[in-house]
């Protein structure tokens, strides 16, 4: 399909270029430096098991066992992603 060969409306216009400048405005023009490298938490769960036990009656030692699993699997995914980026601290990957 062809686009159509009318032009946008001047208030279309005037909107795009005022989202522009306000894009331009918030992030800046400098790009960020480079992020710092990361490893893996000895403890990912640790800061949330220091809030206390859930409050799930009756099943709160099963379910802070299945946090408790679901932290480690998340930081593990994290830490995965950073390698794949270049991020990981240890190229070994002794940090598992």
């Amino acid at each position: 399909m062809s686009r159509s060969r009318r032009r946008p409306a001047t208030g279309v216009q005037k909107k795009e270029t005022a989202d522009r400048l306000a894009a331009k405005k918030f992030w800046g023009e400098a790009f960020p430096d480079d992020p710092a490298l990361v490893r893996m938490s000895t403890d990912p769960s640790g800061m949330v098991l220091s809030l206390g036990d859930p409050p799930l009656r009756t099943i709160e030692p099963t379910a802070q066992q299945t946090f408790v699993l679901v932290y480690h699997r998340a930081a593990q995914m994290a830490m995965l992603a950073a390698t794949a980026a270049g991020l990981d601290a240890d190229p070994l990957g002794e940090a598992f």
